[in-house]
């Protein structure tokens, strides 16, 4: 009896012992669809902290402000709305708002522009002395807005050319109201010459060629003007008007006469422009027969 009982004991335990192992086995490995549970929840999750941050970033809403651009009296408010996107300034939108508003604003408080034009050409011109300065005014609103804060553009009234030197690489401008001359050599003024131009009723405007030069030429009146450039022909006259310098002639006793510098920024002439000799010989040295001259109120 005790032979039979100790073998079927054996068997027993190796028995068990073998589900046991198969059952620890088992314990050990993740089923394809643990695993594909496990993925969904991770992606889930993810998904979560993204939507989160989203709306954090969607909760920060960037702050608007403003640039001012102001004459001593008044201003131009332009809002950063439009312009400024994450902290980034659309360089074009700043010069199309400026374009379309300060411009436009400061030209009409300040007269505005008009034009000129004859059979020579062409050409705009500001209808009063005093106007605003405009150079840079684009950088300066662009550079304005980077700050990122609210800020103030300041526009200076000047007694500034009526033209803006674009008209060609170099022309003369002429205001006769202000009885002064603009030498314009590639956008820029080179010089500033103040005139003794024509007597009322004498003048002539518009765009007038050089249509001739001459060192010291013979007035019809026998006196001589130094560095002479003619741009008009009168009818009435039958003779050119021109730049030169102020004139000179003999006396009965053979002696030179010089017109005094006095008569500078008094109109003297019945059509020619006159400056000092030093001013004429300047102009004459720049500007050839075709170089347009611009002469306005």
């Amino acid at each position: 009896m005790k032979k039979t009982v100790i073998p079927f004991l054996i068997i027993c335990i190796v028995l068990l012992l073998g589900i046991l192992t198969t059952l620890i086995k088992l314990s050990s490995k993740t089923s394809p669809q643990s695993e594909y549970i496990s993925s969904n929840v991770s992606n889930v999750s993810a998904m979560e902290v993204e939507q989160t941050e989203e709306v954090k970033e969607e909760n920060v809403e960037e702050k608007a402000f403003s640039v001012s651009v102001c004459d001593f009296s008044s201003c131009v408010w332009i809002s950063s709305d439009g312009l400024v996107n994450n902290g980034v300034v659309d360089q074009n939108a700043v010069y199309q708002k400026v374009l379309d508003s300060v411009i436009p604003y400061f030209e009409n408080k300040y007269g505005g522009k008009t034009f000129v034009k004859n059979r020579g050409g062409e050409f705009i011109y500001w209808r009063y002395d005093n106007i605003p300065d405009f150079s840079n005014i684009y950088d300066k609103v662009y550079e304005a807005f980077k700050s990122g804060t609210d800020s103030r553009v300041e526009i200076e009234i000047k007694d500034l050319p009526a033209t803006d030197g674009r008209y060609a690489d170099k022309y003369i401008e002429v205001d006769d109201s202000k009885l002064k001359l603009y030498a314009w050599v590639d956008g820029k003024v080179v010089k500033e010459i103040d005139l003794s131009p024509a007597k009322k009723g004498y003048q002539v405007y518009g765009v007038f060629p050089i249509i001739d030069k001459g060192v010291t030429p013979i007035a019809p009146g026998g006196k001589y003007m130094p560095y002479w450039m003619a741009f008009y022909y009168s009818p009435k006259q039958d003779s050119y008007y021109g730049l030169h310098g102020l004139i000179w002639w003999y006396d009965g006793n053979g002696k030179k006469v010089y017109e005094t510098e006095e008569h500078i920024g008094v109109r003297r002439s019945k059509g020619c422009i006159r400056m000092t000799v030093e001013n004429a010989k300047f102009l004459y040295n720049i500007y050839q027969k075709g170089d347009p001259v611009l002469i306005h109120e």
